[in-house]
């Protein structure tokens, strides 16, 4: 589509907006969030990791009764809260928790690793910056993912772009070999032969594979559909042991493991195939988050534009900090969703799809 062309407002022009308008999610309604108090010790510890679990799994008792806890976690939060279970399976063993994997944070990653993988490629100069996409230096932020939400659209363009590319190849090789009289082999075998005859097409066919995998897996969350989630991840992670990845390759497996619920939990099992292993914040179609990055959102209301830079010097400021942040954070959600200047928990189109003013 080029920019003179003149768009149909019925017309769903970026993917976020095609998805929506494909209404594949589940029904489902808005989650209640909410934050405990704050932690003042390090994160990266045992005894912290297994205080938060004893005081969520005490939390989850008193609001639901014979809930198994569910657990979200970066990285190294999740590898330590796994080896808690494995070192006091009696206590904190998989069979009493069920731990996610943080869902932005394994998209970040793939994103990330896929940078590695375009650094000297030209793709910042020719893609984006020749294209008008990104000015050099955001291009180049690209790489390492440093805005993940620009970065996710960076490749989108890039997906659209490689696969309008090869359709075109492919038609101009059709339309040769039908003037010739030859056979026409299909689209896929094309592909197939094309990656033996030319490494350049073969480095842009993988470049094209990885990005629409990790787009599965943001679908994924964003329509609660925890089959292709775990389809995405085992697709997804033979490129972090190729890419070397470490901790992802390393974690990540025992992660895709550990979906497997239905055995040693049935009814977590049920639930996230119902579509509540994701956080939805509003009504809206295609805009479900995964658990941690609602935890990431709601972090931020409290930490406000400052952050808890300078507080955490003042031991009486930091105490009075931790636990009025998380009624502050109820109060602002409260707010927003009474308030008629916004009204993201009314309505139901995904933003994309709705006229800009």
């Amino acid at each position: 589509m080029t920019l003179t062309e003149e768009v149909d407002d019925a017309l769903s022009v970026t993917w976020s907006a095609h998805h929506a308008a494909q209404k594949r999610s589940k029904a489902f309604e808005v989650s209640i969030i909410a934050l405990l108090p704050l932690l003042r010790d390090q994160a990266h510890s045992v005894a912290t990791i297994k205080h938060v679990m004893d005081k969520v799994r005490d939390t989850v008792a008193f609001l639901n009764p014979g809930q198994t806890p569910v657990i979200g976690a970066d990285q190294p939060l999740y590898a330590l809260a796994k080896q808690i279970q494995w070192h006091w399976p009696e206590k904190y063993g998989e069979d009493k928790f069920v731990l996610m994997f943080g869902g932005l944070h394994i998209e970040m990653a793939a994103f990330s690793s896929i940078g590695s993988l375009l650094k000297g490629s030209g793709w910042t100069s020719a893609l984006l910056t020749d294209a008008g996409v990104a000015s050099s230096g955001t291009a180049e932020s690209f790489l390492t993912a440093s805005s993940v939400t620009r970065t996710r659209q960076a490749h989108q363009i890039t997906a659209v772009s490689l696969y309008r590319l090869m359709k075109r190849a492919y038609t101009d090789y059709c339309n040769e070999a039908i003037e010739n009289s030859n056979q026409v082999i299909n689209f896929e075998d094309g592909c197939e032969l094309r990656k033996l005859q030319s490494p350049q097409f073969q480095f842009w066919y993988l470049i094209l594979s990885m990005e629409l995998i990790i787009l599965a897996l943001i679908r994924s969350f964003r329509e609660a559909n925890f089959v292709l989630y775990k389809d995405a991840l085992s697709e997804l992670i033979p490129y972090f042991f190729a890419n070397n990845n470490i901790h992802y390759a390393r974690w990540l497996p025992i992660h895709l493991r550990d979906m497997s619920l239905e055995q040693h939990h049935p009814q977590v099992a049920s639930k996230f195939h119902s579509g509540n292993f994701v956080v939805h914040k509003s009504c809206r179609e295609f805009s479900a988050l995964a658990i941690y990055q609602a935890h990431e959102q709601a972090n931020a209301v409290i930490k406000g534009d400052g952050g808890a830079i300078g507080i955490t010097e003042d031991p009486s400021a930091l105490r009075r900090w931790m636990v009025a942040g998380p009624e502050v954070s109820h109060l602002v959600t409260e707010y927003e969703e009474l308030s008629s200047a916004k009204d993201a928990t009314r309505s139901t189109a995904h933003h994309e799809r709705t006229t800009s003013a």
